[in-house]
Order: structure tokens, then C-alpha cells, then sequence
């Protein structure tokens, strides 16, 4: 195994023993190697598998010893049950709304009013909610990026005299 102080990437012994589902070379990796593979092993013990023999149960047991050990597991399986395809067709609805509303950012599809401040609405929110916030968040700024971008061509069309062209 290799360093793991600072760890960004997955190290080839832990890429190996994912790929092979070696479960008892995973149950050997340090903590933060654990961590990097955390969403793919959440994945496997949640979702039903493929492979239905006692062999697989005993792993997947051992898969859930690991993980349950480690906090960020619950926010990962929240993050996973999120319906990721209602929340794309809302994105896309927002997206039209702005568009048509020119930018105005008072109704909102993704967001319902807020409360609180955006920050503290983020921290005492659910994972859906805080995907729903991020995500009305960036459609504001791609709108102003591209309201600003239009605008600025615009004004550039408008410094080109036709005389300046022939």
C-alpha cells in the first residue's frame, strides 16, 4: 500500500482490490483510502446485486462492517436515494423560467423562499434541498454570465460602423 498522507487518488493495490471485489484487501486499506472508494462501496452494499451466492453475502456483510465505522456513509447513502431525474427536470424548468423571466431571480422552480440566509439554509437543510439551493445558485450565475456575455457583444456590434468593415 502506499502513503496515504494527503491521498487524492486511489492507489493501485485499493483500484485492484475494488476491481477484483477482494474484500479482504479492501477491509485492509488505511482510512483515507477507505474514504476515496467510499460512494462505490455504499453503492455495492445498498443496491441488490447481481450475485445472489453466500459467498457475496459474506462480503457484503464484511462491506458493512467497514462502512459502518465512518460518519460520512449516511450522507453519501442520502446523496444516493436523491431522484436525480425529478431534480434534472426541475433544473431544466428553473433554466426556462430565468430565461424568460430575464434572469429575475424572483420565482424559482428548484427553491422555494428561504427562510433563513442562503448560508444558513444550506447548513440546516437536507441533502435534497441543499442539492436544490446549489443548483438554483449556479443557474443565477450561468444567467448573469450569459446576460453580461450578450450584453458585452452587443455593445461590441455597436463599436463596429460599417464604413470600418470595407
Amino acid at each position: 500500500m502506499a502513503d496515504s498522507t494527503g491521498l487524492q487518488f486511489v492507489s493501485p493495490y485499493a483500484f485492484e482490490a475494488m476491481q477484483k471485489v477482494d474484500v479482504v484487501r479492501l477491509a485492509a486499506l488505511s482510512d483515507p483510502e477507505l474514504r476515496l472508494l467510499l460512494p462505490c462501496l455504499v453503492r455495492m452494499a445498498l443496491c441488490a446485486p447481481a450475485d445472489q451466492s453466500q459467498a457475496w453475502a459474506q462480503d457484503k456483510k464484511l462491506i458493512l462492517r467497514l462502512l459502518s465505522g465512518v460518519e460520512a456513509v449516511n450522507s453519501i447513502v442520502a446523496l444516493l436515494s436523491v431522484d436525480f431525474h425529478a431534480l434534472e427536470q426541475d433544473a431544466r424548468k428553473e433554466q426556462q423560467l430565468r430565461h424568460k423571466a430575464g434572469g429575475s431571480n424572483g420565482e424559482s422552480i428548484l427553491v422555494s423562499q428561504l427562510q433563513h440566509g442562503l448560508t444558513l439554509e444550506f447548513e440546516h437543510s437536507d441533502p435534497l434541498r441543499r442539492l436544490r439551493l446549489t443548483l438554483s445558485e449556479l443557474l443565477a450565475i450561468m444567467n448573469k454570465v450569459q446576460r453580461k456575455f450578450l450584453l458585452n457583444s452587443v455593445n461590441l456590434v455597436r463599436k463596429i460602423h460599417p464604413s470600418s468593415c470595407f
